[in-house]
């Protein structure tokens, strides 16, 4: 049993609560033996491997043929807990049955260009204003990269060896956008096996809905920025990365984009949902189609049955902020 729970605290959770452990369906008997041979760490609460738990880590996974790697503890351990809590609450409260659930925490996605938040946007007269379409670098990525229509898009459009060229000449350092969770939801994965990929997509991102949850700030600026940099994100994909290919799936689908801020309780996720909607149709201006919501982890933790499908549990139990604009 303890080996079960070792092999928990890999890369993406690293950090471990006992009642984390226990809604996961681990027994949390062993705990206290792990801590005192030296296993695991606990530190205000939180489980995480010690040098010699790592390295138990990686016999358990080796015997036992497991992949990933395990966990080193982060600097903020609160919210690496939070992210698993997250995780575990959303992979409990739907099936997706016919699909594969991807949930990936703590990722960093490029973004071009590497703007700060004065160049991203701005607050004029209360009204909310895209700055980073200013940039030199953003409109050379309009002039050399154009909109594709669905007609139109190939795999070999953008070749890797001329994305990288470009990114090098003309935006070395890329920003980034910083995702708490993010959840690729492979819906009717048996209908796109065919599909051989595409040479700008290691992350799998064609035929997904993609769901990018960040926890919220208490910063006004900061969730702004977030929404910033996910506009330039989708607009990378849209024309420098995987063109003609995030909107609609290989099969004529839609593929949907949803920003979800995540926050501990439903007061906080409403009234961000309420300050955030006073910025209207231009929270998506620029990236549409996307979509902005907000939920709450408690929202989460009191649904009572599970859902079937994540487009069944998400509109009941987030919150809208703007919807994707009709063209």
């Amino acid at each position: 049993m303890s080996e079960a729970i070792i092999t928990r605290f890999d890369s993406e959770n690293p950090c471990w609560t006992a009642e984390l452990l226990e809604l996961a369906g681990e027994d949390t008997e062993d705990l206290p033996e792990l801590v005192r041979n030296g296993t695991l760490r606990l530190f205000n609460g939180i489980y995480s491997l010690t040098e010699a738990g790592i390295s138990e880590f990686d016999r358990i996974a080796s015997e036992m043929f497991l992949e990933g790697n395990p966990g080193t503890p982060p600097t903020d351990m609160k919210r690496s807990v939070a992210r698993t809590k997250l995780r575990l609450l959303l992979d409990n409260a739907h099936i997706q049955r016919w699909g594969i659930k991807d949930f990936r925490t703590n990722i960093s996605l490029p973004i071009r260009p590497n703007l700060t938040r004065d160049e991203i946007f701005s607050i004029e007269d209360r009204r909310l204003k895209w700055l980073y379409t200013e940039s030199p670098i953003w409109k050379k990525i309009e002039a050399e990269f154009p909109a594709v229509s669905i007609e139109s898009r190939r795999t070999d459009l953008v070749p890797p060896e001329k994305l990288a060229e470009w990114c090098k000449e003309n935006c070395p350092k890329a920003g980034s956008l910083a995702v708490d969770l993010l959840y690729l939801c492979r819906y009717d994965f048996m209908q796109y096996r065919d599909f051989p990929g595409h040479p700008n997509d290691p992350m799998r991102l064609i035929n997904t809905d993609r769901f990018l949850f960040v926890f919220s700030s208490r910063e006004p600026a900061d969730n702004l920025e977030t929404i910033g940099k996910f506009h330039i994100w989708l607009n990378n994909l849209r024309r420098m990365i995987i063109p003609g290919y995030v909107d609609r799936d290989t099969q004529e689908q839609d593929s949907v984009s949803w920003l979800i801020f995540a926050a501990e309780t439903e007061n906080e996720a409403g009234t961000l949902a309420e300050e955030l909607s006073s910025y209207g149709e231009d929270l998506v201006k620029n990236a549409n189609p996307c979509e902005i919501w907000t939920i709450s982890l408690e929202a989460l933790e009191k649904l009572n049955e599970k859902r079937e499908l994540v487009w069944e549990l998400l509109p009941e139990t987030a919150h809208q902020v703007q919807r994707t604009l009709l063209s």
